[in-house]
């Protein structure tokens, strides 16, 4: 049994075993990172690594008791990553946009750094956290016209797409490695899109994705349903293999010798096939009608990229990088004084009548995340979770105070808040049945359990969207002397959670000449520390004082927090370098 000792049926039984055979398959492949080679050689030997570590790290988090909507968010980004690398697969020469990539996302920071009106003393430490090796800095000006990579909205165009007059031919199925195409197979899921959307809920933290947690016999916030479990290992087995894939058509002298290349890969798929047809019968998302492909490229539902400014600072010399000194020791040690007080204080819901499921939600969500940050940031193998879980806090705590901050408009902002989820699951369901999805079943996998009593209302006509959460994040950052820090936080958490390849080189570090893979660079350990803490001391503060009826435990216990909180900022933003 479990962490979280739910009983499992014999489908979850079916499908865990079945997610746990792929992650011993994949396990079994030595990987070897070599630095004598070209810079989109490197990171495309980044890629599986970082990849098989996410599918790793969700698995384990089945039936953790906590961390179940993180669970979503990992699996989101092994979709993305799926799509890229069977991009890239499909035609090698392709992998030079990782390059663009990683030239792209450095420019990126330092233009959130000029928007937000902040600095940062260390920012060479943010865009190139490793020695200079394989020409990752830019010196050589080699790579700099090197193409972007396509979003993820393009990729799921170019999934569907035939092709068109004048356009260049695809590669045949015959010019294709066997598994390959089937893992495009594995990806064209039916309903891929309407997918893509639910695991996009989780990976926000928003209320959406917070529902997920809501089971029968589990806790609120802390749980995963099991059809939310199954979809998530579906995308995220199938997104894992095809970046593995994708990764040995593009690299295959990266291949180790020792191993037999087409039988591993065979069985890789086969699992990831078994994976998903086990998942298939808990969530029901199928049918069996044929999905029409795209008709044209015109239908795409991609905006097109702007052109935008090089920064100067994006390209860097090896006399500009900064060495590895920093140290988050003393951040962990506050960090882990503020989850004491965190668990200070007990909450009992229904003490003063039935309790506000928002609310509810938003304590158990707010004191699963922080309990998965600090389960996770210091064990080995499994840091990269901390981030993914410190960067949902930090948006959906963004949200509450927006929500909350003027008390003559409560009522107007919680409309306006439940509307825009009740507007997106609409739209989640009609892209899940426009693929040929069930109605019935595309709405199922947003139904309530039992015990939950819903009051059915409307959504506004001509309602209002949320703001940006940019405008949210400066919102929150208000008190700090510079408050635009939090929304350069959030995009350089979204490194590591969007999976880019400046994300990768901060999940390896370079010690006395040692190479270790999956461990985050300080800066980031830090900083996912110190948001986590932050946001976790609002969510959980602002929803136990509704919960206890504004009692005045409640509100000490909120200073205690937002002081504790405080306390680690300080020791963070000495290593980070934000604020």
């Amino acid at each position: 049994m479990r962490p979280d000792r739910r009983v499992e049926t014999q489908q979850t039984r079916t499908l865990r075993a079945a997610t746990r055979s792929l992650r011993l398959h994949l396990d079994t492949l030595p990987i070897d990172v070599s630095v004598d080679v070209s810079g989109d050689r490197f990171l495309a030997g980044l890629a599986f690594m970082f990849a098989r570590q996410r599918y790793d790290c969700a698995e384990s988090m089945i039936g953790a008791g906590f961390g179940g909507t993180v669970l979503g968010s990992m699996a989101r980004s092994l979709l993305v990553d799926g799509l890229r690398w069977l991009w890239i697969g499909e035609q090698p020469h392709r992998r030079r946009a990782l390059l663009g990539d990683l030239l792209e996302e450095r420019n990126r920071i330092c233009i959130a750094l000029e928007k937000a009106d902040a600095s940062c003393p260390i920012l060479t430490r943010w865009l190139m956290p490793l020695p200079a090796v394989a020409d990752l800095t830019g010196q050589s000006m080699s790579w700099v016209d090197a193409p972007p990579m396509p979003s993820e909205e393009q990729l799921l165009d170019d999934l569907f797409a035939p092709t068109t007059p004048g356009q260049p031919a695809a590669p045949t199925a015959t010019d294709l490695p066997a598994q390959l195409r089937i893992a495009r197979q594995l990806l064209d899921m039916i309903g891929v899109r309407g997918a893509a959307m639910i695991l996009a809920h989780a990976g926000h933290g928003n209320h959406l994705g917070m529902l997920s947690s809501l089971t029968d016999d589990g806790v609120a916030g802390h749980d995963l349903r099991a059809d939310h479990e199954a979809l998530f290992m579906q995308v995220a087995a199938a997104g894992v293999v095809t970046t593995l894939l994708g990764a040995v058509a593009a690299t295959p002298e990266s291949w180790p010798p020792d191993v037999e290349q087409e039988p591993y890969l065979q069985r890789a798929v086969e699992l990831a096939a078994e994976v998903a047809a086990a998942a298939v019968l808990i969530h029901g998302l199928t049918t069996t009608r044929a999905v029409r492909a795209q008709s044209s490229r015109s239908q795409s539902r991609a905006r097109p990229r702007q052109p935008v400014l090089l920064r100067p600072q994006a390209l860097l010399a090896a006399d500009d990088l900064l060495p590895d000194v920093n140290s988050a020791a003393e951040v962990a040690s506050a960090a882990e004084a503020y989850y004491r007080v965190a668990r200070t204080m007990a909450i009992s819901p229904w003490e003063h009548g039935p309790p506000i499921l928002h609310s509810l939600l938003t304590y158990g969500g707010g004191h699963s995340g922080l309990q998965t940050v600090i389960s996770t940031y210091d064990q080995p193998g499994s840091v990269v979770i901390s981030v993914f879980a410190a960067r949902m806090l930090l948006e959906e705590a963004a949200r509450l105070i927006w929500r909350y901050s003027d008390p003559t408009i409560v009522e107007d902002r919680a409309k306006q808040y439940f509307d825009e989820y009740r507007a997106r699951q609409r739209k989640t369901i009609n892209t899940l049945v426009s693929a040929g999805v069930p109605k019935a079943a595309a709405e199922s996998i947003f139904s309530r359990p039992s015990n939950v009593i819903l009051t059915p209302e409307g959504i506004a006509s001509g309602r209002t969207p949320l703001p940006p959460i940019s405008l949210m994040l400066r919102q929150m950052g208000a008190p700090f002397p510079e408050p635009g820090w939090l929304e350069v936080a959030y995009s350089m958490l979204s490194q590591v959670t969007h999976s880019t390849a400046l994300g990768h080189l901060h999940t390896v570090r370079f010690n006395n000449g040692i190479w270790q893979g999956n461990a985050l660079s300080a800066e980031m350990q830090a900083l996912a520390l110190d948001v986590a803490c932050l946001g976790s001391a609002h969510l959980i503060s602002l929803s136990a004082a509704v919960l206890a009826d504004l009692s005045e435990e409640s509100q000490s216990y909120r200073q205690a927090l937002l002081q504790s909180s405080a306390r680690v900022h300080n020791a963070a933003r000495l290593v980070h370098g934000l604020d």
